[in-house]
């Protein structure tokens, strides 16, 4: 389905993963323990889309998105799916990188330097 390639932070619930990977997704899931800043480092150097549960990644002037952030609030693992795959079957890596993405049931909030932006999923 897809080539983007997304780095999943450690809470990040190996059945999503999985999941994903049925999609089509290249999905690393990052090692235990790594700090913000090294998933950060990470992400950048292999061209992949951070996803996590951690809404520290849509501070900006702390965590620059330089290849995206896809920040997933916690809720059960079918609305997960489900939120996910409505937000990547629009978005590539294109329109995703260098932003940071607030995924809800409601829609999502981008996240650019200096703006925030409500957009609808519908």
């Amino acid at each position: 389905m897809s080539q983007l390639k997304i780095l999943a932070d450690e809470n990040i619930e190996s059945s999503l993963i999985k999941f994903l990977e049925s999609k089509g997704f290249d999905v690393k899931h990052a090692p235990r323990g790594s700090r913000n800043s090294e998933l950060l480092t990470l992400a950048e150097k292999e061209d992949r889309v951070i996803l996590t549960h951690d809404h520290d990644f849509l501070r900006l002037e702390s965590y620059k998105p330089v290849s995206g952030t896809l920040v997933l609030p916690v809720y059960s693992i079918a609305e997960m799916e489900e939120i996910l795959l409505k937000f990547l079957e629009k978005f590539s890596f294109e329109k995703i990188k260098g932003k940071a993405f607030l995924l809800t049931r409601e829609g999502f909030f981008v996240f650019r330097e200096g703006e925030e932006k409500h957009m609808n999923l519908s």
